[in-house]
């Protein structure tokens, strides 16, 4: 289950409302990760496709259509010897998108509707992105806005305290009625908690020279609602109550990224660089570096490098420290994602771009473009600033396999312009 997925939707609607043709877009991403022996991993397949049509000179219409297929083993109690007690599972995540945008010779502006089901989450959204071109079309200023209204299936707890919580199992019923809405189970076994997300996004774009080009970018997203992982327990002493975190999260990023194109090797360099902070005590940032070079006039290969490091949520402590120390306050989790790590990932892009003469491409596009693409992780978890022995906790609750690579990114796309 992944809570938070407006980020990808207004990126969508802010790249869509730049293309100036008919378009359609396929492409399917695998990521796989491995751990060490039976503690699990993760496997999604990620296919997606988008269909947009120019409705006359000054309005577009955009049609998407993504899914998530998940399957893995992950275990379901964060604790010391967390490695006997992982468990298969698997999800189906099914997400429709329409936008309709209106351009003018310098502006455009986009409004998006989006909804997404599995079988424990239902995602509803609205968002708008707009933006302008400054006179002299050397600087654009975007703006982008989208407010979800989710829920999430949850175990019924009643008026159980946070230490005596009951975690969601694979068998408890999540109900949705008619997959937009989620209805409690008359049982009384589950019920759907509601989570708001509102997200706010403002760009500026510059071009500082013929052959460079810099933006720069802010970013915000309020979260209130439920934000635990129902189906996860954390081992307190004798007990292994689901865990409990903070209901509302306020996070903000800047980033910046620069684009230099080298005329004499037809290539470019590219430099992105951003930093991350929240009202939960994670702050991170990372560093990419990427080169692309054509080859020939069709043949774009590109290579980067990204470092990223974050400090760990000042409620989380590993699970040597619940299990001996009991909680540092109100709250406890084992989501590795609040916990201290570094990665550094490293990739290549393959592009073929084929443009039609005379004659369309395959009878149909003006222009085809097939992408390539591959990725490798390398994992590292951090030591938690506990004053416990660490002993035990996070670095065998969350070590990945003993083999170099942590983890893979295979994508493959195919867009067409006509």
């Amino acid at each position: 289950m992944q809570l938070v997925r407006p980020t990808a939707l207004l990126l969508l609607l802010a790249s869509g409302t730049a293309v100036a043709e008919d378009r359609t877009e396929v492409s399917t991403l695998l990521f796989a990760e491995k751990r060490d022996g039976d503690k699990g991993g993760l496997i999604v397949v990620h296919p997606q496709a988008s269909f947009g049509v120019d409705l006359g000179r000054f309005v577009t219409f955009d049609v998407a259509y993504a899914a998530d297929a998940v399957s893995g083993a992950t275990s379901t109690v964060y604790q010391v010897d967390a490695v006997s007690t992982a468990t298969k599972f698997s999800d189906l995540r099914n997400e429709g998108t329409i936008a309709l945008g209106f351009k003018g010779r310098r502006s455009r502006i986009t409004f998006g509707a989006t909804v997404g089901t599995e079988r424990d989450y239902v995602n509803r959204a609205f968002s708008g992105a707009a933006s302008i071109d400054l006179p002299g079309r050397n600087t654009t200023i975007g703006l982008a806005y989208s407010h979800s209204f989710d829920q999430v299936c949850n175990k019924n707890n009643g008026m159980a305290t946070p230490l005596e919580s009951r975690a969601l199992v694979g068998t408890d019923p999540c109900d949705k009625s008619g997959l937009i809405f989620g209805k409690d189970d008359p049982m009384g076994r589950t019920r759907w908690d509601d989570l708001g997300i509102d997200t706010a996004q403002a760009t500026l774009t510059q071009n500082v020279s013929p052959t460079m080009n810099l933006q720069l970018a802010g970013y915000g997203q309020v979260l209130d609602g439920f934000q635990s992982n129902p189906y996860r327990r954390v081992r307190i002493g004798p007990n292994a109550p689901q865990e409990h975190i903070p209901d509302t999260r306020a996070r903000w990023s800047a980033s910046a990224r620069l684009n230099r194109y080298l005329p004499k090797l037809k290539s470019a360099i590219h430099v992105d660089a951003r930093f991350y902070d929240d009202t939960w005590g994670v702050v991170g940032g990372n560093l990419e570096l990427g080169y692309s070079q054509y080859v020939g006039k069709s043949l774009l290969l590109r290579f980067y490098g990204r470092l990223y490091q974050q400090t760990a949520a000042k409620f989380f402590k590993d699970a040597f420290y619940y299990q001996t120390e009991s909680t540092a306050g109100e709250y406890f989790t084992g989501d590795r994602e609040l916990s201290p790590v570094r990665n550094v990932s490293v990739g290549t892009k393959l592009t073929l771009i084929t443009i039609g003469g005379d004659k369309p491409v395959w009878g149909l596009f003006d222009k085809l473009q097939f992408n390539l693409r591959g990725d490798i992780m390398f994992i590292d978890n951090l030591a938690a600033d506990n004053e416990a022995s660490n002993a035990g906790g996070i670095d065998k609750q969350f070590i990945y396999g003993t083999s170099l690579i942590d983890a893979i990114t295979l994508q493959l796309g195919l867009l067409g312009n006509y």
